[in-house]
């Protein structure tokens, strides 16, 4: 009997040429050709090149343009007016302007309305006034064409006509005013209050002239002829104002 590492080694060389002969008699064909593969990226822009030269066409179309403008001709006429636009918004107001030059004063006898005539005086002093003196006035409410004489306390006609005049007075004891007039020595009226309480009273008269130009009208306190002694000039000086003579033109007689 032979030891078995004889035999394994002669089964070993009779498998490894039989492996041989099979190889050798059994020989396999080419694999086909693959599918094509997915086309690569575009490469990078190359570099812009220099501009060329203009076409002949281009240069030739400058030269004629160029050889075809003639000399300028004669200015036009001035064509027609166009229609008016719109008006604009007003602007913002400009700065005042200086003061004009003060005006001439006029004559205290001119005709400067004709038409019209009207006052109206306030007394606000404090003291009484002087006895058959015309009463002093310091303020005018109203003195058209300047007829009442602040300074002097006359109303001075400038327009012949029919006036009427009123004052009211307020007195704090007796107290007698006239109204007075030199268109007639008998225009003399007088208007008394009698206030033996002294207490804050108010005396009114009024009375309707016809008057010439350059007639004078006032009022002037006065005593009373029964009672000289009494006073009767007490016009008050505690309240303002304390007097106020008006009057005016009802019509004119020219």
């Amino acid at each position: 009997m032979k030891p078995a590492g004889h035999l394994f080694a002669a089964v070993w060389v009779v498998g490894l040429f039989s492996f041989s002969l099979s190889q050798k008699d059994c020989a396999l064909q080419n694999g086909k050709a693959g599918e094509p593969g997915i086309p690569g990226r575009d490469g990078w822009q190359g570099q812009k090149g220099e501009k060329g030269e203009p076409g002949l066409q281009v240069q030739l179309s400058k030269e004629a343009l160029a050889a075809l403008k003639g000399d300028e001709g004669e200015q036009g006429p001035v064509g027609g007016i166009g229609v008016k636009g719109y008006q604009g918004l007003l602007g913002p107001p400009g700065p005042a302007g200086p003061p004009g030059p003060s005006g001439s004063t006029g004559d205290s006898f001119g005709d400067a309305d004709v038409s019209k005539a009207a006052f109206s005086v306030i007394r606000t002093r404090k003291m009484y006034p002087n006895y058959n003196q015309p009463v002093a006035f310091d303020k005018a409410i109203i003195n058209v064409n300047n007829d009442f004489n602040i300074e002097t306390g006359h109303f001075i006609c400038k327009v012949p006509g029919v006036y009427y005049f009123v004052f009211h007075s307020v007195s704090e004891g007796n107290l007698c005013l006239k109204l007075r007039s030199d268109r007639s020595p008998d225009v003399s009226l007088t208007f008394c209050d009698f206030n033996q309480r002294q207490v804050s009273q108010v005396v009114s008269g009024g009375a309707v002239l016809e008057l010439a130009k350059g007639n004078r009208v006032w009022i002037e306190p006065v005593r009373n002829p029964e009672r000289e002694s009494v006073e009767y000039n007490r016009m008050t000086i505690k309240s303002e104002p304390s007097a106020v003579f008006s009057g005016f033109l009802v019509f004119g007689t020219e």
